[in-house]
């Protein structure tokens, strides 16, 4: 009788290891081509998008900004500037930036996001997104004066 519940359990346990197998090769299919996951940069604040007056709850609230990229500390980035969605979950992400100030940015790399938001003159509805930048660490240079690339 032991013998023939070991031989049950081995279906099982095959079936989970090729689901675990298929869904590791769906996500890496998914993000193949995708730089690395993160970027880590320094820039200046050139353009932020208006506040929705939301946090994030239900439903992911993001508050574009554009940046000037200044240096490039981890990861690859070629453009001079970049988009960047911030995930609002205290309203006070902002509170002590301003257009102009230079700041540190930890950002996700994604080819996806919760909820897409567009703001006039930082991406249109029509704009085609094939790489999201996700705020992960916001640091302005003001408070914290050390390196960004350390």
């Amino acid at each position: 009788m032991r013998f023939k519940n070991r031989n049950n359990q081995r279906p099982t346990f095959l079936c989970v290891l090729v689901l675990l197998v298929l869904c590791v090769s769906c996500n890496q299919a998914k993000t193949q081509g995708l730089p690395n996951k993160t970027l880590v940069i320094e820039g200046t604040l050139e353009k932020l998008g208006p506040d929705t007056g939301m946090l994030s709850g239900r439903i992911a609230v993001y508050r574009l900004a554009k940046y000037r990229v200044e240096r490039v500390c981890e990861g690859n980035y070629d453009s001079k500037e970049i988009v960047v969605d911030h995930l609002i979950l205290s309203g006070k992400e902002f509170e002590d930036i301003s257009v102009g100030d230079r700041v540190c940015l930890t950002l996700k790399i994604s080819d996806q996001i919760a909820v897409r938001y567009n703001a006039e003159g930082i991406r249109r509805s029509t704009d085609t997104v094939k790489t999201f930048y996700v705020a992960h660490e916001l640091i302005t240079r003001r408070t914290h004066p050390s390196d960004c690339c350390k």
